[in-house]
């Protein structure tokens, strides 16, 4: 990602000399992945948004999962733990949980 938008960055605004970082007003939770997009400080550049997480391939027109939200649900088919109990893990450790009707939603997806 970084390598690209550096190269688009160059090539936008050939003079600046600012810096890019990420674009935290634009950046998108998709379970437990993100989409991102980083952004100069000095001039008017923006990225597109990249997924920083590897998509599931599907026939399905909707949206691609998150392999690791696939995965994810996987794993507590085989514990002891729900969502509930899950999100709860999560957010104790300061970790943004996804909802409980897109967990399952997920679920559901990769039955």
């Amino acid at each position: 990602m970084w390598n690209s938008v550096f190269r688009e960055h160059q090539q936008v605004s050939p003079m600046c000399l600012g810096f890019l970082q990420w674009d935290q007003h634009s950046e998108e939770q998709w379970g437990l992945g993100w989409r991102e997009r980083a952004i100069c400080n000095k001039c008017t550049y923006k990225s597109s948004m990249f997924n920083l997480f590897k998509e599931t391939v599907n026939k399905s027109p909707e949206r691609k999962a998150a392999d690791i939200n696939r995965g994810l649900q996987v794993g507590l088919t085989q514990v002891s733990m729900g969502n509930a109990g899950l999100r709860k893990l999560l957010l104790s450790a300061s970790i943004p949980a996804p909802s409980t009707k897109g967990m399952l939603k997920r679920f559901e997806q990769s039955l």
